[in-house]
């Protein structure tokens, strides 16, 4: 009964999302034939017809491909130097003295006022727009994790050392580090949103390659209907993932209250 009645709210939720979603298209491809100006809102049949048509000429797919090719490596480096640090400066207080500071400062930095310096310094090809991504992914695991590290149970580490847990990486991996999981699992996924934006940052300052090539391509001309399509993988890209690290959150979570059960 309560296996039915839960799917009965989640087929529910997704109709409402369904119908929202029709209407709103809806309202849009009426308003884009009414006003019958291409250049300033073509309507989603003329996005759609685009999107089509830049798969079939083989300019999407190989864009996308260079573009996923760029957040992975960048987001991958800030996954693994933002837990580390996030450990180090959370963990120990001389670290947090010295380097929180300048950590916090750099999170309310925006990374599009970066970009040039960036580029001078590491130059405009893969690694230039790879650091771009890091950037932009790598403080908001950074700060996650740190939180999730400051705030581990006192209670907690003071059994572990009741129960014979005396080193610094046993106390770390036993207690610290699961302690602080969910908070670097909501860090990775905020940080795949901010990587995202930081992948579209750099390829379209620098019109390389990938699907800001495509953008600004397409924006140069004033192809409306095809610039929307090019921008449309972006979205549908951070949605995915975000709902996939969302789900392994769950898990994560799920997890951590059956054990503890």
């Amino acid at each position: 009964m309560i296996d039915f009645g839960r799917r009965v709210l989640i087929e529910r939720f997704w109709l409402r999302h369904l119908l929202f979603a029709l209407v709103l298209f809806s309202v849009w491809e009426i308003y884009a034939n009414i006003v019958d100006e291409p250049v300033l809102l073509p309507g989603p049949a003329a996005v759609i017809t685009a999107v089509v048509s830049i798969v079939v000429d083989g300019s999407l797919i190989p864009a996308l491909l260079e573009s996923l090719q760029l957040l992975a490596i960048g987001f991958t480096t800030a996954v693994a130097l933002g837990v580390f640090f996030g450990i180090v400066v959370g963990r120990y207080k001389v670290m947090n003295r010295t380097f929180s500071p300048y950590f916090n400062g750099l999170y309310a930095l925006p990374v599009v006022a970066l970009v040039p310096l960036v580029l001078v310094w590491f130059g405009f090809g893969l690694l230039g727009r790879v650091v771009v991504v890091f950037l932009a992914a790598f403080f908001p695991i950074l700060i996650n994790t740190y939180t999730g590290v400051r705030d581990a149970p006192s209670d907690l580490i003071e059994v572990a050392t009741a129960f014979g847990v005396s080193s610094e990486f046993g106390m770390l991996r036993r207690v610290v580090v699961p302690a602080a999981t969910p908070f670097i699992l909501a860090g990775i996924r905020l940080g795949i949103g901010r990587g995202i934006v930081g992948m579209a940052i750099a390829e379209v300052y620098l019109r390389l390659g990938g699907i800001g090539a495509l953008i600004s391509s397409y924006g140069a001309v004033f192809r409306t209907d095809f610039l929307l399509a090019a921008i449309l993988p972006l979205p549908l890209l951070g949605i995915g993932l975000t709902k996939l690290f969302g789900y392994v959150e769950k898990r994560v979570r799920y997890w951590r209250v059956s054990a503890t059960a």
